[in-house]
């Protein structure tokens, strides 16, 4: 027997080993906009401690390796305030979690602010504007257009050139006491107006050229990126209306039974009327239209909800009802190939929830299913039930068909791989299961052994709820 996970098809690889034993390793999780800004706020931290640190070690070294700095205990004090203030963003980060992408924007923008404040006050004990050490003032920059957008870049850098120019004219006309670093650095008092302001004239440009560079590049990856989530949603909408197509094929005869009732029963109703019934007896003729009705609407009412387009939400998804719905919606193509579908649907343990998109698992399931059914002999049966282990929920679809070839394994999620002929597979049904499934932070495991069968283990993360 062969085994495929996710996982492992991302590396290229298959493993033969016994089923009691599949390897599987955890999928990254694939988050929008809000996880990504959290995740490149605890880089920042991560980064302001680093530079703390490294602000410390620097002053030591300039006072006591090279004697460059006279008087370092302002420095170790705002090295002592940077690590204090990164010491409460990190005590708030959890809390920073749960709020709205507005407020950690907000907070974002505080965090740049009080960075830029301290690098004014550090410039200013180490030469002001003519420590070059002021174009760190870049870097904020940098990260304002990584963690915001370009136009927080530009408020940024005219903000830290704002300060940068304050601190130069304060300290040239004496409003602050200037101390110069014992370099042979530009002396301040001493430059002329006019290198005064060609010195502005520097920094100015090279934030403005950075911030142009850094605004381009980031504007490309952007719209690339952008253009391939939407050929992603295209490729995704084009592969659930392919299998819309295979359902729909059968719903015709699936609804051509109670629309023939429907009609039977108004041609009684006519005859019963016109003999002046009673009516209860027109009241059960009613009732047996109302049932068939309802059966027509659940049938296309399903079909319509599954072709729909829904945007990818995480809510608790009642898994029973999931695996039902999966099941109703194939039915027919299953009854059609003369396959049996087993659906046995085990509710959840108490205080364990799954949270997914239902509308986006449904076509995984129905991806996963319509393959079982190709894969199947007539006579045959094809098992849909699920498993919780730990904190795991597993969905299996279990075919009893003639397997997985060894050199195909690797390739079942290869966009546009496909065995079947030109009009019955896209070949990106099971890519995009793995990419549906790898979203909501889970993986797929395969099973399969010639002439036996294959098994799909769709297994997502379960959350306790139970837990204080």
């Amino acid at each position: 027997m062969a085994v495929l996970t996710s996982a492992a098809y991302a590396a290229g690889v298959t493993t033969p080993m016994p089923s009691s034993e599949p390897t599987s390793l955890p999928l990254p999780d694939e988050r929008r906009e809000l996880s990504s800004l959290i995740s490149q706020i605890a880089w920042f931290n991560r980064l302001r401690l680093l530079v703390a640190a490294g602000v410390i070690w620097l002053c030591a070294l300039a006072t006591h390796a090279l004697g460059v700095v006279g008087d370092p205990w302002p420095f170790y004090s705002l090295g002592g305030v940077l690590i204090a203030v990164n010491g409460l963003y990190i005590l708030c980060f959890p809390r920073l979690q749960r709020q709205s992408l507005r407020r950690i924007r907000r907070h974002v923008y505080l965090q740049i602010a009080v960075d830029l404040l301290i690098l004014t006050a550090m410039l200013h004990y180490s030469g002001g504007i003519t420590n070059p050490l002021a174009l760190f003032y870049l870097f904020h920059a940098f990260i304002a257009a990584l963690v915001l957008s370009i136009a927080a870049a530009v408020a940024v850098a005219v903000s830290s050139f704002a300060l940068l120019v304050l601190l130069g004219f304060a300290e040239r006309l004496g409003w602050l006491p200037h101390h110069p670093l014992g370099l042979g650095l530009i002396d301040l008092h001493r430059i002329e107006p006019l290198g005064f302001w060609l010195l502005v004239f520097a920094y100015a440009a090279t934030l403005l050229f950075s911030i142009y560079f850094v605004a381009t590049v980031l504007g490309r990856l952007l719209r690339n990126e952008q253009q391939l989530v939407r050929l992603g949603r295209h490729l995704a909408l084009s592969e659930k209306l392919a299998s819309v197509g295979t359902l729909a094929a059968g719903v015709s005869h699936e609804i051509n039974n109670p629309i023939g009732v429907i009609t039977n029963k108004v041609q009684i109703l006519r005859y019963r009327v016109q003999d002046r019934d009673a009516p209860d007896k027109l009241l059960l003729e009613l009732d047996v239209i109302e049932k068939h009705a309802r059966r027509i609407a659940q049938i296309t009412a399903g079909l319509l909800q599954f072709s729909r387009e829904a945007p990818f939400e995480l809510r608790p998804v009642d898994v029973v009802q999931l695996l039902r719905e999966a099941a109703d919606l194939v039915r027919v193509p299953y009854r059609a190939a003369d396959v049996e579908l087993d659906l046995q649907p085990r509710p959840l343990p108490p205080g364990v929830v799954l949270f997914g998109s239902a509308n986006h698992l449904l076509q995984v399931l129905i991806n996963i299913l319509l393959n079982a059914k190709d894969a199947s002999m007539p006579k045959t049966v094809v098992n849909l039930d699920n498993e919780v282990v730990g904190l795991e929920l597993a969905l299996r679809i279990r075919d009893h068909g003639t397997g997985i070839p060894q050199e195909h394994l690797a390739k079942v999620f290869d966009p546009f791989f496909t065995t079947k002929d030109v009009d019955k597979g896209t070949g990106l049904g099971l890519a995009i299961s793995h990419g549906i499934v790898e979203r909501h932070a889970g993986r797929i495991e395969v099973e399969t052994e010639l002439g036996r069968g294959t098994l799909f283990r769709i297994v997502l993360p379960l959350k306790d709820v139970s837990a204080p």
